[in-house]
């Protein structure tokens, strides 16, 4: 275990204190908003739909850069992508203490939208080429499950301590010090990149010991990308794949299938992490203890997933199944969303966090291992990118049209559809798996 640390340990601590750092102000920010649009402006619920509105903006701009920056980060490298994106959170998070003095509607609405663009775009930059350099050393040691376990740890670690850290600064301490704060730690990340991921130049050292082992189209269209990049000895990073290449992976069914299910678990996990926080901040009149936990429920929802992850991938590397735990997932995570709307009390929303938390360990971990298995060093960083870009796609839908069930139906009526929605997805996904015989 001390070596595997050792290994990963930088490129942890990179995703660790940029999620962090990120999460603690995201958090912050939606609370400052909706009580912005709904009580100062005057807008009601309807105002719910403009912070779905600049969420979608962010979460998709963060999604739309990961495929070019993947793109790029297998041609050029990991390291400096990961600095470049930390540095580029650092000019989003300064900005929004400018954005927040700001009073008029329109003004506001605008300047929240160019600060939340930029952290995005530094979110989407560091995320893909930190999960693309975890693939680059983890494929020879035959821990795919471990690695990403420990890696998507680690970013989760910074759901978990960001929402909880934010609100509890800026209860203390008020908003412009959980920007500052945030913005420091990502300063701390771009320096820890720069020192402990050492760009990887052979491809033979990071090679998957099973990347040819799979039959039919999978294979057919793995070798393609590897013939492309140069072959084994190839330079990953000189002699990447272009765009027509690692496209001609995703012929392969499961990948497919895979980054349908990221989309659905990311519609789920962004209806969960951004809307119940401003779900218990608005009954805060009601339920006092909320006007401090609102953020709490996120880290918690997110610290659970933290803590089973790295198991879950213990048992994957076992077991290897992926897709019914998958399944098995997104079911759950339908099951656990119900709590937040029987009942509006500090216990439920505990027990609704810990389950949903659960799912979302269950739900990443596979679907990552699944994409890192049918991957190649020379196309990983521009699968993974492309993973994240529908990832982000689903977060933006989700802000996007929870936001505009909430301004028609309420919160209760809005967690109603979104658990439906995931109840359906997790049984058709499970169908698939038993008729395909899909691990």
């Amino acid at each position: 275990m001390g070596l595997f640390i050792r290994r990963f340990g930088g490129v942890s601590s990179v995703g660790f204190l940029s999620y962090v750092g990120e999460y603690a102000s995201y958090i912050v920010v939606l609370a400052f908003i909706s009580d912005k649009l709904t009580i100062n402006f005057g807008l009601g619920d309807f105002g719910y739909l403009l912070i779905g509105t600049l969420s979608s903006a962010y979460l998709v701009g963060s999604g739309l850069i990961a495929v070019p920056i993947g793109h790029l980060s297998d041609k050029f490298g990991r390291r400096w992508f990961a600095v470049g994106g930390c540095a580029l959170g650092v000019v989003g998070l300064v900005s929004l203490i400018f954005a927040n003095g700001v009073t008029n509607l329109t003004e506001f609405a605008v300047g929240m939208s160019v600060s939340l663009c930029a952290l995005g775009i530094g979110h989407g930059t560091y995320t893909a080429s930190t999960l693309a350099y975890t693939g680059d050393i983890a494929g020879k040691y035959e821990a795919m499950g471990k690695s990403y376990g420990l890696i998507e740890g680690a970013e989760f670690a910074g759901y978990a301590f960001g929402p909880a850290l934010g609100t509890t600064v800026a209860f203390l301490s008020g908003r412009v010090t959980v920007f500052e704060v945030s913005a420091s730690m990502l300063l701390v990340a771009a320096a820890i990149a720069f020192v402990s991921m050492p760009e990887i130049r052979s491809a033979a050292e990071i090679r998957s010991p099973h990347a040819h082992e799979h039959e039919g189209v999978e294979h057919d269209a793995i070798e393609s990308v590897v013939d492309a990049a140069g072959g084994e000895e190839g330079d990953p990073h000189v002699h990447g794949a272009s765009w027509g290449d690692y496209v001609a992976a995703f012929k392969v069914p499961i990948i497919s299938v895979a980054l349908l299910t990221t989309f659905v678990g990311s519609i789920g996990f962004s209806g969960f992490f951004y809307y119940v926080p401003l779900y218990a901040n608005s009954l805060k009149g009601f339920v006092p203890a909320f006007g401090l936990l609102y953020g709490y429920f996120a880290s918690i929802m997110a610290l659970t997933a933290v803590i089973l992850m790295v198991p879950i991938g213990h048992i994957e590397d076992a077991g290897k199944r992926r897709m019914p735990y998958l399944a098995a997932g997104l079911v759950l995570g339908a099951l656990s969303l119900s709590f937040v709307f029987i009942t509006a009390s500090v216990p439920s929303f505990v027990i609704a966090s810990l389950a949903f938390g659960f799912s979302i360990a269950i739900v990443r971990v596979s679907q990552l291992v699944i994409l890192a298995e049918r991957s190649n060093p020379s196309n990983r960083a521009a699968i993974m990118g492309t993973n994240h870009a529908v990832e982000h796609a689903g977060y933006g839908v989700a802000t996007l049209a929870v936001g505009a069930l909430i301004a028609f139906l309420g919160f209760v009526g809005a967690f109603r559809g979104l658990s439906l929605i995931l109840l359906l997805a997790g049984l058709g996904f499970l169908l698939y798996a038993i008729k395909m015989k899909v691990k």
